[in-house]
């Protein structure tokens, strides 16, 4: 009974230490498990936790970069801040376009005859004037044409000379006639002063002395008229060949060569028609020429023009007069100075887009065609969202600003910016009126986002 009642203990004593050492697990379990609790309560916010001194960190939250500063980083950065504000500005529309050549002042030469090229004395670059010779062509056309002008024309001479001939024959013969009248007359008429001959034989010699006068009289006028004849005569056979020459591209100068001299000159000469550049050439020596085929192309690149795109959202501010000014990366810092001078009436379908073209002088023929141009439109003075240009910087290919948010964190907000105006840029989206935006400091605060992304 005695060894029971021992056992009864020993089991009792054994029971409450497993008892204890159970409640002591517990209370250890559940010590380490507010600590753990205790340790996350702690964990702060993503973006807001504070950084030791020289660190920058760059947190995203929802998709946006926030990035934290040291005090010793900020201090040193000496941040300056503005605030985006509803401004009326000057405002100017900012666009990308191309120089092109001025359609106005481009000719393409064509030939009104065909032929076969013989000879081409300019190239492509060459500065040509007004009326200089480009090159020249044998034309079978001009050659048939001057055949038949020269043909005529003899013809028509032939003809006058032969009438001339047997006209002038027959004055010579009434000038012979002529004199013997007027002889036989004058001695009738002195016989009847001296009551020799008889009245009926003066007025006899009379007559045939006056009807010899009126034929030769009369010779002298079918000459005139023969020679006048024979003028119009030509005028009528070879007018319409003068015409066509004049139609094939010959000169009444060297229509008038080809008749005073008699010879046939079927090269045609093909000229420039204004002072310029040759910027093409679509023949050589050797080929066909004919009027359906451009030959050159000449260009005055005294001005030029720039045709850009202007988004929808700034269409009600675009109209033709308006100053322009714009910029090539072939002349930094140079800006070029015009007028639109063509605003389209519909807007382009798949980009959205309205096409407008700008004049522009050019001195110094700068200006090529195809150039990549940065444009802007002066619209004037216009009421609308404007932030400070230092402000923005370039993130790929979005604008960003720094938003500050407190506590050395600032959010990395991307804007879209329309047009411009001094040292300000029309805000479209991203931050609001009144919002405060680092200035001066923010290309680090975008080099320290860079740096802590990589």
């Amino acid at each position: 009974m005695k060894k029971e009642i021992n056992s009864i203990r020993t089991l009792k004593v054994n029971v409450e230490g497993c008892l204890a050492l159970l409640l002591a697990a517990s209370i250890s379990m559940a010590l380490t498990g507010c600590e753990h609790q205790s340790a996350a309560d702690n964990v702060p916010e993503v973006g807001k936790e504070k950084v030791q001194a020289d660190e920058t960190k760059v947190d995203k939250v929802n998709g946006q970069s926030i990035i934290a500063v040291a005090p010793e980083t900020e201090k040193a950065l000496n941040l300056k801040y503005s605030k985006v504000m509803m401004r009326t500005v000057d405002f100017a529309v900012k666009t990308t376009g191309e120089v092109q050549a001025n359609a106005n002042l481009t000719t393409h030469v064509t030939t009104p005859v065909t032929g076969r090229v013989t000879e081409i004395f300019v190239r492509v670059g060459d500065i040509v004037k007004q009326g200089q010779n480009l090159m020249q062509m044998h034309s079978q056309d001009i050659e048939q044409a001057e055949a038949d002008l020269l043909q005529n024309a003899s013809q028509v001479r032939a003809d006058l000379k032969r009438d001339l001939l047997q006209i002038d024959s027959d004055i010579t013969q009434g000038q012979a006639q002529l004199g013997l009248s007027q002889s036989t007359y004058m001695r009738v008429k002195g016989l009847l002063d001296e009551k020799i001959a008889s009245r009926a034989d003066y007025e006899a010699a009379k007559t045939q002395y006056d009807k010899d006068k009126i034929s030769l009289d009369a010779l002298h006028t079918k000459r005139q008229a023969t020679v006048a004849l024979s003028s119009e005569r030509m005028t009528m056979l070879t007018e319409p060949v003068k015409q066509k020459l004049r139609l094939l591209g010959t000169s009444d100068k060297q229509i008038e060569e080809v008749i005073r001299t008699g010879t046939i000159n079927p090269v045609v000469p093909i000229v420039s028609p204004e002072t310029g550049i040759v910027t093409e050439r679509f023949i050589n020596v050797g080929e066909l020429a004919d009027p359906t085929k451009s030959l050159f192309t000449i260009a005055d690149f005294t001005s030029v023009w720039l045709k850009a795109d202007v988004y929808e959202k700034d269409i009600s501010k675009i109209k033709c007069g308006l100053p322009i000014e714009l910029e090539v990366d072939s002349f930094p810092g140079e800006k070029f100075s015009g007028r639109l001078n063509y605003v389209s009436d519909s807007v382009n379908q798949d980009t959205r887009t309205l096409m407008v073209r700008a004049e522009v002088p050019n001195p110094g023929n700068k200006l090529k065609p195809k150039m990549f141009a940065r444009m802007r439109i002066f619209v004037g003075n216009t009421h609308v969202l404007t932030i400070d240009r230092n402000a923005v910087q370039d993130a790929d290919d979005d604008k960003v600003v720094y938003v500050p948010m407190g506590s050395g964190h600032f959010r990395e907000q991307k804007v879209k910016l329309g047009g411009e105006s001094g040292n300000l840029d029309e805000v479209l989206s991203g931050v609001k009126n009144g919002e405060s935006v680092v200035v001066s400091g923010s290309f680090e605060l975008r080099s320290e986002s860079l740096k802590q992304s990589n």
